[in-house]
């Protein structure tokens, strides 16, 4: 037997005799044990979970410590994260298989090429932004190779595909690639950096007319966290002892110059704008500062209509259902993240709150 499939057996066996063990301490301790009446007043589920909360306080850490283990040990963490090399995480939604989703991936371009003809209808040019994978670009943290070259495929099929019906596209690949660390180690998203090298893709591509405003940058207080990854592995206290540092970004803040008071507006409740900006976390979020880099590029104000946990597409309905024929943008520059094409729920009416 390998040292792999030991450790595979032992951490199981760990685990459930820590459980054995404190189910033993719970019920000798003095709390109160839930009376077996209340099964029939269906208190009784809520009762055993208080007792749970309440008398197992090193439950947390144990599971914490147990996942740091697993991922020290064997490189692994629960379903929704699958581990690289020297503390990269990656969402396993890259590593979803991409024949198996066809029919999901023909009806989100079908929906593209509809929204691309409404908004034509208007007067309004489309640009649609399609974000390539954590995996792809960063493939040398991955120990994936074959899956982070079915995820370059999947972009490049995905690119190939909205310019030969018409759509307008921004590639963001390319300028991902040319920075040094485009996405942060154990979170999903970008980094300022990363976000900031694509909005000058942006701008460079001549889809959209540069404006002619004076953008005055303010750098932010710098963050640090846990990446949104790590949770998959142990909690955020442990973390560090296993490798997985906390992230730290420095965002900013774009202001237009011949308007003081005129902060980017990154929540999109005030006045129409020139440009419109919608997706998903990878500009909602002001940690990655994609609208105000855009807005710094593009020399010009823009409204940011990007919603985070629910996808992207969900967040372009909401747009066109607000949709004012009285103020219109100039444009729509839309941010979608190629590893949503392999979603069986991407383009359903049902996913848009589950995303």
């Amino acid at each position: 037997m390998s040292m792999r499939v030991a450790f595979k057996l032992t951490l199981p066996l760990a685990f459930f005799g820590y459980a054995m063990f404190a189910n033993v301490a719970l019920f000798q301790s003095p709390v109160v044990v839930p009376k077996l009446g209340s099964v029939f007043s269906g208190e009784m589920t809520k009762a055993v979970d208080q007792l749970y909360r309440d008398g197992l306080m090193h439950r947390d850490p144990a599971v914490g410590w147990i996942g740091a283990a697993r991922y020290a040990l064997l490189n692994e963490g629960r379903s929704g994260v699958v581990a690289g090399q020297k503390g990269w995480l990656f969402s396993d939604e890259e590593f979803r298989a991409v024949d198996s989703s066809a029919e999901v991936y023909d009806a989100t371009l079908r929906w593209i090429s509809e929204v691309d003809q409404t908004l034509a209808g208007h007067g309004v040019d489309l640009v649609v932004v399609p974000l390539a994978s954590k995996l792809d670009v960063a493939r040398q943290h991955g120990l994936a190779p074959e899956q982070a070259l079915e995820q370059q495929r999947l972009y490049d099929g995905f690119v190939d595909e909205l310019a030969d019906g018409g759509v307008t596209v921004v590639s963001s690949r390319d300028a991902l690639s040319n920075v040094a660390t485009p996405f942060l180690k154990t979170d999903t998203h970008w980094t300022v950096e990363g976000a900031t090298a694509v909005a000058e893709a942006v701008a460079m591509s001549s889809t959209v007319p540069l404006g002619d405003q004076q953008v005055d940058v303010t750098p932010l207080p710098t963050k640090t966290f846990a990446g949104d990854l790590v949770s998959f592995v142990t909690s955020d206290s442990i973390a560090p002892f296993v490798g997985l540092a906390a992230e730290t970004v420095t965002p900013f803040e774009a202001t237009l110059l011949n308007d003081a008071s005129a902060t980017l507006d990154l929540f999109g409740d005030s006045g129409p704008a020139p440009l419109a900006l919608v997706g998903t976390s990878y500009s909602a979020n002001t940690n990655w500062s994609f609208a105000p880099a855009l807005s710094l590029a593009l020399k010009q104000d823009l409204l940011n209509y990007a919603q985070e946990g629910r996808g992207p597409v969900a967040p372009m309905r909401d747009y066109l259902n607000q949709l004012d024929p009285a103020a219109l943008p100039a444009a729509v520059i839309w941010e979608f993240p190629v590893r949503y094409l392999t979603d069986p729920k991407l383009i359903s009416e049902e996913q848009s709150d589950e995303q």
